[in-house]
């Protein structure tokens, strides 16, 4: 009897320390999560006003138009709801891989060469144009003649309840509009090229205007086979030169972090992270339940840290490499998840900044190709401003033959590249013509 009673005590006194706890760590959670808030408005301004420059988007007819024409293909736009294990789709037959692998090795082999001049696109290459030209044809004709494509955007919405973009049916299909591009180019036939390259824009379109870290640094990928191309075609001057001036990713990228990285948007996100789902046992429940305000300190913490990192990336110059972070003494959850988060975070700066120059140089060759129509198909011996990069201690250098049939524009020093050892092969910053 006497133990009944102590055990009986003992359980009390559990179930009170325990709602002691939690209504305690929830009260201190929030007050938190409150100061946490009114910091980043402090620095950032309010979310508020910033979920309004996003309101809700439906998917509009041009989207509609090309999740039918490329339903089924290798380069599949339709979205798809995400699930616990992520996103499932039908795996791609090897062969298609082949294919499109041979597809993206032909336009990165193109781009990355310093000299004007195009190669014809390799046999596997012309008869994959040939079988899906109809359809691609189709898919032209609708993103040039049509709005650009809109697919569903709600700030609002769990991650878990939104359609994910099918960021590789976007890759797949660029790649395959920028080969369409270079092998028309390479013919001679500058009007068919310009229309792929216009159909990428407004395709790319749809990822750029999206407030979301994974859509911009897709869209950036696809602006680097832009720039890379448009050195290698007659475009118009009027409508490309602003284009590419526009390249300039770090605001959009800074901007959807901010989104990211809010206590108050980011709750239901780490939430989902630390519990274990409806379908686990009681006891796991009920540890999800009993760590919950831990949890959310963590979160404050890692969102303070954050908007530490994010005021600093706002100030930061263009760069080709940041400086090598200390090892955080502290091993908290909030510092061990940042140590894993910023590198990445800090190569899309870089990335950002690395298509900002690679543009930088593709805007200049626009201006030249200008200037040399309008001098009888001779480079001018100068063109005022070409020198100048907006890359802090750096300058661009052009030269030009005595008969001014050759001329070559080259960065003033060398640069790191933002892909990592073994990564892709960044654009040349020098440009030579033929």
């Amino acid at each position: 009897m006497k133990l009944r009673r102590v055990a009986v005590f003992s359980l009390a006194a559990v179930f009170l320390v325990t709602g002691m706890w939690i209504s305690g760590g929830d009260a201190l959670a929030a007050r938190r999560e409150t100061r946490c808030e009114k910091e980043w408005t402090a620095t950032f301004g309010s979310l508020k006003d910033l979920q309004k420059k996003y309101p809700k988007r439906e998917r509009n007819e041009t989207a509609k138009k090309l999740e039918e024409l490329t339903r089924g293909s290798v380069f599949d736009l339709t979205p798809a709801l995400r699930t616990l294990a992520d996103t499932v789709r039908l795996p791609v037959p090897p062969a298609e891989e082949k294919k499109t692998q041979a597809i993206f090795d032909y336009v990165l082999a193109e781009i990355t060469k310093e000299r004007a001049g195009l190669d014809a696109p390799p046999p596997d290459v012309a008869q994959f144009s040939e079988e899906t030209r109809t359809r691609l044809d189709d898919i032209e004709s609708t993103l040039t003649a049509s709005p650009a494509p809109v697919w569903p955007l709600e700030l609002s919405l769990e991650e878990s309840e939104s359609a994910r973009l099918n960021f590789i049916g976007h890759m797949r299909l660029q790649r395959i509009l920028m080969a369409r591009a270079l092998a028309a180019a390479q013919a001679g036939r500058d009007d068919v090229a310009a229309r792929s390259l216009e159909a990428s824009w407004n395709l790319n379109e749809s990822l750029r205007s999206r407030p979301e870290t994974t859509s911009l640094i897709i869209a950036m990928a696809v602006a680097r086979l832009e720039a890379g191309v448009l050195r290698k075609m007659n475009v118009e001057d009027r409508l490309w030169s602003p284009r590419v001036a526009g390249m300039d990713f770090r605001p959009a990228l800074l901007e959807a972090l901010v989104l990211d990285s809010r206590v108050s948007r980011s709750k239901m996100g780490w939430r989902s992270a630390w519990t274990s789902g409806k379908g686990s046992p009681w006891y796991q429940r009920a540890r999800d339940f009993i760590a919950g305000p831990m949890n959310r300190v963590a979160m404050v913490e890692y969102s303070t840290l954050m908007r530490e990192e994010l005021v600093h990336l706002r100030g930061a110059p263009l760069l080709d490499q940041f400086p090598l972070a200390s090892t955080p003494r502290v091993l908290d959850p909030a510092h061990i998840i940042s140590a894993i988060s910023m590198p990445n975070i800090q190569n899309s700066f870089l990335r950002a900044a690395r298509l900002f120059v690679d543009a930088e140089l593709t805007g200049k060759i626009i201006e030249a190709m200008r200037l040399r129509r309008e001098n009888g198909m001779r480079w001018p011996a100068s063109i005022p401003g070409i020198g100048t990069s907006r890359f802090p201690g750096a300058s661009w250098r052009y030269e030009v033959s005595p008969d001014g049939r050759r001329m070559s524009i080259a960065f003033s020093r060398e640069l790191t590249s933002p892909y990592g050892p073994g990564g892709l092969k960044p654009l040349p910053l020098r440009f030579a013509s033929d």
